[in-house]
């Protein structure tokens, strides 16, 4: 029972300090689950974060719930599910109550303008993050070292490439980029 609360506890962390969805919880999943507590390795991780995506509802849930079932079966799922949505929920609804009492409250203006960068900040590690198992070969320090292997993935950097300027002159559905992106790397890497 003590796990089963473990995951609990652990998905409620990530979801009380993280604001701005599903993309900004994606470092703090992976200090958690890659680095933290080793529940899975950075390659799982990234496959779980891309079947996440695909899956109907927000990328957060999804992943609590398969790492929950993962490491604790149905009760493992409906507790990293409920970790992850109780601290949402209930700043949502005390939101919800409050802000029309508090809407010209300077300190809380403050605190909203404040919290904007963390959030960029965390999208921006999730980019590096995927950055860094998909185009390069290394990691990102690996690039200041003098010894340090560094290298890119041309057939993925590609990809990547085609898709953004795709998404960006022409506005292709992103079903659609995913689905080429998939038929794409399968055949070129």
């Amino acid at each position: 029972m003590i796990h089963i609360l473990f995951l609990f506890y652990l998905f409620a962390k990530i979801g009380i300090f993280t604001f701005g969805g599903g993309y900004a919880m994606i470092p703090l999943f992976q200090y958690e689950l890659v680095v933290n507590h080793q529940f899975i390795d950075a390659e799982e991780f990234a496959a779980m974060v891309a079947l996440a995506q695909l899956t109907p509802g927000p990328v957060g849930l999804n992943a609590a719930t398969y790492i929950g079932f993962q490491q604790g079966g149905v009760l493992g799922a409906l507790a990293g599910t409920a970790g992850i949505m109780v601290p949402s929920l209930t700043v949502g609804l005390s939101a919800a109550v409050f802000m029309h009492n508090f809407r010209e409250n300077r300190f809380l203006k403050m605190a909203l303008f404040g919290i904007r960068p963390a959030m960029l900040g965390l999208i921006a590690a999730a980019v590096i993050f995927f950055a860094e198992i998909s185009i390069f070969t290394a990691p990102l320090s690996n690039l200041w070292t003098v010894d340090g292997a560094f290298g890119v993935r041309i057939p993925a950097l590609m990809i990547f490439c085609v898709v953004l300027a795709v998404r960006t002159w022409k506005k292709v559905n992103i079903i659609w980029l995913l689905l080429g992106s998939a038929i794409a790397g399968a055949l070129i890497l």
